[in-house]
């Protein structure tokens, strides 16, 4: 069975999301809302609820989850 690289999917609060201060976990690049290539709208408890990322630097794509309450 493959393993999924635990880098693929982070934890980020929405508001540093939108203001560029969470960083790429391959190359720690700075992303925010311009680097999103999917929202996740159908996930509950409110849109969006997680995004697909890609690093303008390495161009690894990875998920980002937003924190409860943020």
């Amino acid at each position: 069975m493959t393993s999924i690289d635990a880098r693929r999917r982070i934890t980020a609060d929405r508001r540093d999301f939108n203001h560029y201060r969470v960083r790429c976990p391959f190359c720690d690049e700075v992303v925010g809302p311009r680097f999103v290539t999917r929202e996740h709208l159908d996930v509950q408890p409110s849109a969006p609820y997680a995004a697909t990322v890609r690093c303008p630097r390495c161009r690894e794509e990875f998920e980002v989850i937003f924190a409860a309450g943020s």
